[in-house]
């Protein structure tokens, strides 16, 4: 009985979350029938959709310090670059989310391919990805 109350909950707080922190994005599903190895994902953009999402890209550092044998010691080769992600709302997509697929954030033209889908099991679906680039013609005011 406390475990439902406590998913109904958190239901809830996906929908605050959304309401205040989302913008629309359009996600463009992969055919794994068609796909082959070494080959790019055959992208299905008549089964794309646009939906919520929260797009987060916190700042992540990078160690480059050297670290093999043989190799001299320089302290300090640090790189900082961003980790883009986005959040939904489990149910939001009429698919599932799958590595590959292709989110547009709809207000800069962005395009994003997934690399890793992390649900919480509880009630939001975080896609790790990586910046393809923008469509052509997509507008600067990001």
């Amino acid at each position: 009985m406390m475990g439902s109350y406590w998913r109904d909950a958190m239901q809830e707080v996906a929908v605050v979350i959304d309401e205040t922190m989302s913008e629309p994005v359009t996600v463009t599903p992969v055919d794994w029938a068609a796909a082959k190895p070494n080959f790019p994902a055959v992208m299905q953009p008549e089964k794309a959709v646009t939906v919520t999402a929260v797009f987060t890209s916190p700042a992540h550092t990078l160690d480059m310090t050297p670290k093999g044998k043989g190799q001299s010691f320089q302290a300090g080769q640090h790189v900082t670059t961003d980790k883009p992600s986005f959040g939904f709302r489990n149910g939001v997509l009429p698919f599932e989310a799958h590595q590959k697929m292709q989110i547009t954030l709809c207000r800069t033209g962005e395009i994003f391919e997934v690399t890793n889908v992390l649900p919480d099991a509880v009630s939001r679906i975080v896609c790790e990805v990586v910046r393809l680039g923008r469509r052509s013609g997509a507008r600067d005011n990001a």
